[in-house]
């Protein structure tokens, strides 16, 4: 049984795939497919994990005790490093709502699941929203530590129990994560879901396992072939700047960058080898763990910061070369300070696995919890003039505490006629004005709502609000009062032909059916400009501030519900430009497209209060 040595070379392509991945985020037209750097760690990962566990299993030497203290020691006191700063930095610049979101994510990396989380976001990897998300980069490691889970479960299985051939086990399993991910990331719905789970992912880790088992049994000899080695750096330096959004990904494509790592790692005392030994390559390498982990929260707090526009922020080549600093100097503390020093403490057994895992990630996972449960610690941005909670929120959270709103009810209460309120967040952003305006007339509102269910949305949250609209609409109501977003919907005939079911369900139990209008898609987020402010920063505002699109999606939408005997409501068809968007220092827009709660209730103030029609039957 061949023994694992260290490599200097193979901690050289940890620095090919560091610097790859921190191109790509830094900008990704500095190398087009720099992402890949993700699946290069992958490899080497299941190479040199299999290698060890797989040897451990064969001599009867294995113990989950001891494979976990030796990973806990190696990633778990960056990742606890990474994620104080992370806290503290969103604890200063986060406004609400993101710091809340932030503190789920927290969790989700603590307990190794926040790829799973991920998956079910709303965007995928690539969408303009993502590159703001602190703790996105920590997907990949929840992913290698289900795989390092199962892995060990798998070797004694097949080794000490089955007997079988373990490699055509691997392989199979490989070509079926492959075809899965291929079959996932073809489809629209699915794409999001297929870059982050284990099993369209297991099959890039199994690359390196494979080739590790073959070494481990000595039944495949290193290459010291230079031609080899040249065609797999060539095809690996190809991948990452040609590989585009035509190949579909993850799926077999992926082997594009998967093999040349394996064939690297296959060979020894190449040119390429040699050139991958150099020592400032070496010393990226020996860095690239601190480097992937800091590097993606400091673009992501800075885009966060600057970007006060829907879509993708190119960061400033200055703005850049700031981060750049700031990457290696954290990162250079997490090695030096904490990585080497605590991986080396002489912590053994059970009490290793108290110190380095139980202890911190209770710790961390209570302030993350915190977070959570104070909403964002709203009431750390507050003044004697302005409440965040209203400022940057589309809906009081303290009337309306949960994500997903079934049942809601504001208005007067206790009386016996009834609206009811569906759509998505913005229905939620509407609530305030309409239960002031139903409070008014002597009435209650309840609201069924939940962002991100657009108009033909599928899912188990979408559906469960849609469900639980219908069986309150069964019992009779008297107004149903229905609020999309329209911009992204009004020409596409799936969505609306939704829209006219929507409608005529409501009708067959409601005395009168309103459709709500959109309020102009404004072309920046007032409330990251405000944040940019706060933070001493001049953001200015765009000078062309209303999106073209206004009025026209309302229009459509108008000719479409009344054409089937509906009411439309826009209480917005005054407005000619954001100017009268800002009451003083109180922001009437929590984001490009939704009212805040302070804008709901200068709403019923100033227009919705002087047009009762609405609530007429």
């Amino acid at each position: 049984m061949n023994t694992l040595k260290y490599r200097k070379d193979i901690d050289g392509l940890r620095a090919i795939a560091v610097l790859a991945v921190l191109l790509f985020h830094l900008d990704p037209g500095y190398l087009n497919a720099g992402y890949l750097g993700v699946d290069i760690f992958f490899v080497i990962s299941g190479y040199l994990i299999t290698r060890i566990v797989y040897t451990e299993v064969i001599a009867n030497k294995y113990t989950y005790t001891n494979f976990y203290v030796r990973r806990s020691k190696r990633i778990l006191p960056p990742l606890y490093f990474m994620i104080i700063l992370t806290l503290i930095a969103g604890y200063i610049i986060l406004l609400p709502l993101d710091f809340y979101k932030t503190g789920i994510s927290i969790l989700g990396a603590i307990f190794f699941a926040s790829n799973m989380q991920f998956a079910l976001r709303t965007g995928d990897y690539f969408s303009s929203d993502s590159s703001e998300w602190p703790m996105l980069h920590t997907w990949s490691l929840s992913v290698e530590e289900q795989y390092y889970f199962a892995l060990p479960l798998a070797l004694i299985f097949f080794v000490r129990y089955l007997k079988f051939n373990l490699t055509i086990v691997m392989c199979v399993v490989a070509i079926a994560s492959f075809a899965l991910a291929e079959f996932m990331s073809a489809k629209s719905h699915l794409a999001g879901i297929s870059y982050y789970i284990i099993l369209t992912r297991m099959g890039e880790l199994l690359v390196g396992s494979i080739l590790a088992i073959q070494h481990a049994n000595g039944s495949l000899q290193k290459s010291n072939s230079n031609i080899l080695t040249s065609v797999a750096a060539a095809v690996l330096v190809a991948t990452l700047i040609f590989f585009d959004k035509q190949f579909v990904f993850p799926g077999f494509s992926a082997l594009l960058a998967c093999i040349p790592i394996a064939l690297i790692i296959h060979s020894e005392d190449t040119w390429v080898n040699k050139l991958l030994e150099n020592k400032l390559v070496v010393w990226i390498g020996l860095l690239s763990y601190s480097l992937y982990l800091f590097h993606w929260p400091v673009l992501a707090f800075a885009r966060y910061i600057l970007n006060t526009t829907e879509g993708y922020l190119h960061l400033p080549l200055m703005t850049q070369a700031i981060c750049l600093a700031i990457i290696f100097v954290l990162s250079s503390v997490s090695y030096y300070a904490v990585e080497r020093p605590l991986r080396r403490f002489n912590l053994v057994g059970i009490k290793a696995l108290v110190w380095y895992f139980l202890i911190p990630s209770a710790a961390l996972a209570l302030l993350a919890i915190g977070v959570v449960m104070k909403k964002g610690l709203p009431d750390r941005l507050s003044t004697d003039t302005i409440n965040t909670a209203y400022q940057y929120s589309h809906i009081d959270k303290n009337q309306c505490p949960s994500l997903v709103n079934l049942g809601c009810v504001g208005g007067q209460k206790d009386s016996e006629s009834e609206i009811l309120l569906y759509g998505n967040s913005h229905a939620e952003h509407h609530f305030e004005w309409i239960s002031l305006l139903a409070r008014d007339a002597g009435m209650n509102v309840k609201i069924y709502a939940s962002g991100g269910c657009y108009l033909g949305k599928k899912s188990a949250k979408c559906d469960s609000t849609r469900s639980s609209y219908a069986a309150e609409l069964q019992q009779g109501t008297d107004i149903s009062i229905i609020a999309f977003r329209w911009d992204q919907n009004f020409t596409k005939e799936e969505f609306l032909v939704e829209l006219d079911q929507l409608v005529k369900q409501a009708q067959t139990a409601s005395k009168k059916v309103v459709v709500v209008a959109q309020p102009p898609l404004l072309t920046f987020s007032p409330s990251k400009i405000a944040n940019c402010h706060r933070l001493g920063i001049n953001c200015p505002t765009p000078a062309n501030s209303i999106n073209d699109l206004y009025p026209s999606y309302n229009e459509a939408i108008e000719r479409r519900v009344t054409a089937l005997g509906a009411d439309f409501f826009d209480p917005y068809d005054t407005i000619s430009d954001t100017s009268q968007l800002y009451d003083g220092d109180r922001l009437l827009y929590s984001d490009t497209d939704h009212l805040s709660v302070y804008g709901g209730k200068w709403l019923y103030e100033n227009m919705a209060k002087q047009d009762l029609t609405l609530l007429k039957f």
